[in-house]
């Protein structure tokens, strides 16, 4: 028995590099056989079944597994395929076949363990179909979407690495928040240049945002909280976008509405870019002329929307919302409707991520903005009215009574930024980290504290909480302090 861990490394490395070949030419048999056989077919069962052993396999602890092509190159897992001589033919075959259907990958989940083995055949079968179509790339995507196959979805853009086990978790956060801060600036830039632009980028980033959403990682409501005064529409959007997905998940939507949902989020206010940035700008009260202007954003959002480069149906999915959100609950707000219906879902969700990021981000017209906590007792005075009472309370108790980036001052005379709230025990005591000044004016990060704790004489608390604030009223920036 061999118990030498450097051999038993280098054994586990060629495995995984023969698994990695191995999936690419059982990708390709599959898509051949299909051509040839009936569903009932021995040799097309086996294929279907190894297929899907070698990808589970491949996915080893982590949530989902990709494949993709860049450069003439197979990467699965990030790890770029090496070519052996064996299989070289069999490999650039696949390759081909991926450049014909201007395809850059699939990113495969869990659900393909327990997917019915029909689904697989068919999914093979659309590949083959797409490459004889005028769009292959486009027709592909609609038809996956269409199919609801659970456990594929088409890589929009290249993967961004995220899930590298050097880099720290908080870093892969914020790479996201950046890559989804500048993805929304550069669509508006576009449109505002009158150029035209797709939304690859877009869809990609958002999916990487949905699977920090199901992670439930208290970092990314962290970075909900940045405040960029002077692009405040770009980090609206995507504090939207992550606020709307956040809920979305507290109630139960799939990772695929969490996908259009976080869109729709990310696009809620596009019909911005056709207001005049004298109106967006003004640091004093809109008149009615200018109000008027500003409440056209809404169905200027779908105009923009219809027009940016992506396959339709995945445009006919992400309008309304962003039309709706500024209907208001009762549909007593803008734009005028005369229907009776109620608001969709996803534009009541948006409805309320929109107005608490606004209500807690200082405005050009606005400097001073609401802390946290009392942001959310304004929301719930607007409930029934303005917003849907249940998924207003599902919100507040995502968010908490204090919620991450909310300033406290304690007792004692100390300053602290929440960064993460407790359960429903102790929905009062959040975690905190001290804010120190530095001597200099600004302010230094301190020790992270539980205020729930006591003291173990008294059995009273060590600290308490006297009141609550905005911390802009300090300058204090709070992704700064707990991401």
């Amino acid at each position: 028995m061999n118990s030498d861990p450097t051999s038993a490394n280098l054994d586990n490395k060629r495995h995984q590099l023969l698994m990695r070949e191995k999936l690419i030419i059982l990708l390709g048999r599959l898509t051949q056989m299909v051509k040839i056989h009936q569903d009932n077919n021995e040799l097309l069962i086996k294929a279907a079944k190894d297929f899907v052993r070698t990808v589970v396999a491949l996915m080893g602890g982590e949530d989902h597994m990709t494949i993709e092509s860049s450069r003439g190159r197979f990467y699965i897992q990030n790890e770029k395929l090496l070519y052996r001589r064996e299989t070289a033919a069999m490999t650039y075959a696949v390759l081909t076949y991926f450049e014909k259907l201007d395809l850059i990958g699939f990113r495969f989940g869990h659900g393909i363990k327990n997917c019915p083995q029909k689904e697989i055949f068919t999914f093979a079968r659309m590949l083959n179909h797409a490459v004889a179509e005028t769009n292959p790339f486009e027709w592909l995507c609609q038809n996956i979407e269409k199919g609801n196959f659970q456990w594929v979805e088409i890589l929009l853009e290249p993967e961004m690495n995220i899930y590298d086990i050097s880099i720290e978790k908080k870093d892969k956060t914020r790479k996201i928040y950046a890559y989804a801060y500048n993805t929304v600036k550069e669509v508006a830039e576009k449109i505002s240049s009158r150029k035209r632009t797709g939304i690859r980028k877009a869809v990609r980033v958002v999916q990487n945002l949905a699977d920090l959403v199901i992670e439930d990682d208290p970092i990314l409501l962290g970075l909900c909280t940045i405040r960029d005064y002077d692009d405040y529409t770009y980090t609206h959007s995507v504090n939207v976008a992550i606020l709307s997905m956040c809920l979305g998940q507290q109630i139960g939507l799939s990772r695929k509405s969490l996908v259009r949902l976080g869109i729709c989020g990310l696009f809620h206010d596009l019909g911005k870019v056709d207001v005049a940035i004298e109106i967006i700008n003004k640091p004093g009260k809109l008149d009615q002329t200018e109000f008027k202007e500003v409440q056209k954003h809404s169905l200027n959002s779908v105009r923009q929307i219809l027009k940016l480069q992506a396959f339709r149906d995945l445009k006919a999915r992400i309008i309304l919302p962003p039309f709706e959100h500024h209907l208001k609950y009762d549909l007593s707000g803008y734009p005028t409707v005369k229907w009776e219906k109620p608001i969709s879902l996803f534009g009541r969700i948006l409805a309320i991520a929109d107005v608490y990021d606004a209500l807690t981000s200082p405005r050009i017209y606005r400097p001073t903005a609401l802390s946290p906590d009392r942001a959310l007792g304004l929301l719930l005075e607007g409930s029934k009215r303005d917003f849907d009472p249940i998924l207003l309370k599902w919100f507040i108790n995502l968010l908490g009574v204090y919620p991450v980036g909310t300033l406290l001052k304690l007792e004692n005379g100390e300053m602290a930024l929440v960064v993460d709230t407790p359960g429903e025990s102790n929905r009062t005591r959040p975690r905190v980290v001290l804010v120190c000044p530095d001597g200099g004016g600004a302010f230094r990060k301190g020790e992270i504290i539980n205020l729930s704790e006591r003291d173990n004489e008294s059995g009273e608390y060590r600290r308490n909480i006297v009141s609550s604030h905005h911390p802009s009223a300090v300058g204090i920036q709070p992704a700064e302090f707990i991401t």
